[in-house]
């Protein structure tokens, strides 16, 4: 779920009884008191913090400092997730989804949308953590549909950051799935399919149009994109742009 840079915000501490939280079969309180905390400092420390390795300044994910201060984040514990099998993971997960898309908040008239929902199955091992390898497409498929972004976590995940594919991005202590609305950034992760471009460009090509996506990395990836999947050049203020 990484995404392009954005000023620095520091997080505020916010207690476990004000947090959005969902347990589903809930473990005895000390399991998901440490559960909680592992994922709290992951969020923070890695996720909030920079990384020499990224590429680019700021955050890992630069919308997680403010989402946090804003108190827009889900977490979702899953203890009847325990990854036996991909369907089950599958199956989980696409609730999830759906869950997230009909009660998540208005879009913003302004600025970004900063909710997100992290998805956190503890009971899931290296077996977990490959079926839910194996069922990121599907679910992707879906979630893009839906106008949403996920990204999987999980302690052997073999993504790598846009801007530097020697850097593994998405280890995480816990397995889980995070997702949030698209974001312009998001060019990155959709421009290799044409059915995940196409729904990016719907949304997203008067954000190019008026320039306000200023990276000229997201730029050239999304030009290139239009131009590989057939789709109608750009036309900004100086012409049309192939």
């Amino acid at each position: 779920m990484t995404t392009s840079a954005a000023p620095a915000t520091t997080t505020r501490r916010v207690p476990p009884e004000r947090r959005r939280l969902h347990i589903r079969t809930e473990p005895p309180g000390h399991v998901f008191a440490a559960d909680l905390a592992v994922v709290d400092a992951w969020l923070r420390d890695y996720v909030g913090g920079s990384h020499e390795q990224l590429g680019r300044t700021g955050p890992v994910c630069p919308f997680v400092p403010p989402a946090l201060n804003d108190q827009a984040v889900q977490f979702h514990f899953r203890y009847d997730v325990d990854g036996s099998t991909t369907a089950g993971i599958t199956e989980a997960l696409t609730e999830e989804l759906v869950d997230f898309t009909l009660t998540m908040e208005p879009q913003p008239k302004s600025g970004a949308s900063l909710e997100c929902r992290l998805v956190v199955m503890p009971l899931t091992g290296p077996d977990g953590w490959q079926r839910l390898d194996d069922a990121y497409e599907s679910l992707k498929n879906l979630a893009v549909d839906a106008g949403l972004m996920i990204g999987q976590f999980h302690p052997n995940c073999d993504e790598r950051a846009a801007r530097n594919t020697g850097f593994r991005v998405s280890l995480a202590p816990i397995g889980l799935l995070a997702m949030r609305r698209m974001a312009p950034h998001d060019v990155l992760f959709l421009n290799s399919r044409q059915d995940w471009f196409e729904k990016y460009d719907i949304t997203f090509r008067s954000h190019y149009e008026r320039g306000r996506v200023r990276d000229p990395l997201l730029r050239e990836v999304y030009q290139a994109a239009v131009a590989r999947h057939g789709l109608p050049a750009l036309i900004t203020d100086e012409g049309v742009t192939r």
